[in-house]
């Protein structure tokens, strides 16, 4: 039976940003399951550092739905947008590393019906210092 394609888009996410932790010289290691926290462990190899990351995948460029629940020195959120084209193996995504300490400055309410659901626009980290910004990782 196919995946849903929000499964699909979350799942390719996590193996997109793994991919370039690897090329980065960190060690990783995927985490499975529906309704997890942590979807990527890392661990920097020369100092041992370990990170934990919470990837947010979207096929589209509107919001990431995102109601933080770890927020830790060393747990960042990586939201990857791939642009409505998702579909074309050529493209790249969009990245934006945020550590988590910090997430709370960009969530906003998914709408005024549903209280209790945050979310990340796009156009809220288009243009940040969020993006591309992997050195966030070393610190």
């Amino acid at each position: 039976m196919p995946r849903d394609r929000t499964q699909n888009t979350n799942l390719a996410s996590e193996f997109f940003i793994a991919s370039q932790l690897f090329r980065l010289g960190y060690a990783v290691t995927l985490t499975l399951g529906h309704t997890k926290e942590i979807d990527l462990v890392a661990i920097r190899p020369n100092d041992k550092k370990i990170i934990t990351i919470d990837v947010k995948g979207l096929k589209n460029m509107t919001n990431w739905p995102l109601t933080p629940k770890r927020k830790e020195k060393n747990h960042y959120f990586i939201l990857v947008t791939w642009r409505n084209k998702f579909n074309n193996i050529g493209s790249v995504p969009e990245v934006f590393i945020v550590p988590s300490m910090e997430i709370d400055e960009l969530l906003s309410p998914w709408s005024h019906s549903i209280s209790d659901v945050t979310c990340v626009g796009y156009a809220t980290v288009r243009n940040s210092k969020y993006k591309d910004a992997w050195d966030l990782l070393n610190k």
